[in-house]
């Protein structure tokens, strides 16, 4: 690669335009460029780390792996120099709204959206929320680009380029409906292999962490359906008489009898994501601070990670 003294800063706004907008005509409106010139500055920054930085496809233009890994670095450099040139003010809530967009499945959300929204009704915050789906395969670029601010997930996502902190944390129960004729206070091991359950998952097929528990037991219980929605199982369950294993706060939410597992078991677990070119943006700290930090220290929450 040739040396950074010999590369135009504004390069790597070019560099940062197309990576977020995916396109080299965008990326020039966004800039308020002609695609010419946009095209010019990829071309010397393509000379400069003698790789294609991004492949025209159907979709758009898609980074390659070197910019993947650099993306981080120059987003970092570039909200260093607007902090000193601008001498940028930290983020008000109060000061006009501004909207998150975060990123979960169904469970995480339906765990994770009632308390945001308290503590931003509470405070009287002047600020939005959008939850889209959660898309892992996606996730990372969709952070780096600005594209989401946070992403949730049970499972700790493994990418160097984001940072996490454990938000939620909540035990798994047994749920069954009022009045269920088979499951009174307590539940031995061998009247939970008894029932019929229902499972969901977002993989077509596999175990989930329950299975795996009862499979180091040399256990195996008997899923009658399993679905792709979290969130279908109280209410299938509220109608039936089988049996979810699901979050104890979800089972109270919607009125059913949590009866505690009779096995170990890991917690349901609820992780943020954020990519490390945001750490020092105003909005996504006071996010982390006033937000996610009250609910993860409060009973049931979470603790932080790698910040």
């Amino acid at each position: 690669m040739k040396r950074a003294n010999r590369v135009d800063l504004n390069l790597y706004r070019v560099f940062d335009a197309i990576y977020t907008q995916g396109s080299l005509t965008r990326a020039g409106e966004v800039l308020h460029l002609t695609q010419p010139a946009v095209s010019n500055a990829l071309a010397r920054l393509r000379d400069a780390y003698a790789d294609p930085l991004f492949v025209r496809t159907a979709g758009g233009m898609l980074p390659t792996p070197v910019a993947e890994n650099i993306v981080a670095g120059i987003r970092g450099a570039l909200q260093l120099l607007e902090d000193s040139l601008n001498a940028r003010l930290a983020f008000d809530p109060r000061k006009g709204k501004r909207r998150f967009r975060l990123s979960a499945g169904d469970q995480p959300a339906a765990m994770l959206a009632p308390r945001l929204l308290r503590l931003i009704a509470a405070h009287d915050f002047g600020v939005e929320i959008e939850i889209l789906p959660l898309r892992r395969e996606s996730v990372v670029h969709e952070l780096a680009s600005g594209q989401l601010d946070f992403a949730f997930d049970a499972v700790p996502l493994s990418d160097p380029q984001l940072l996490s902190m454990k938000v939620l944390e909540d035990e798994m129960v047994c749920a069954v409906r009022q009045g269920h004729p088979g499951v009174g206070r307590r539940l031995s091991l061998e009247k939970y292999l008894s029932l019929s359950h229902v499972h969901a998952s977002s993989r077509r097929q596999g175990p989930g962490l329950i299975d795996l528990a009862l499979r180091r037991l040399g256990r195996q219980r008997r899923i009658v359906l399993r679905l792709p929605y979290h969130l279908a199982l109280p209410h299938i369950v509220a109608a039936s008489d089988l049996a979810a294993s699901i979050p104890r706060s979800l089972a109270l939410a919607h009125a059913l009898r949590a009866v505690p597992l009779p096995f170990a078991t890991p917690g349901a677990e609820i992780h943020a994501f954020w990519h490390k070119s945001t750490s020092r943006d105003g909005g996504s700290v006071w996010f982390r601070e006033h937000l996610l930090g009250p609910i993860a220290t409060a009973p049931g929450g979470g603790s932080p990670e790698g910040v």
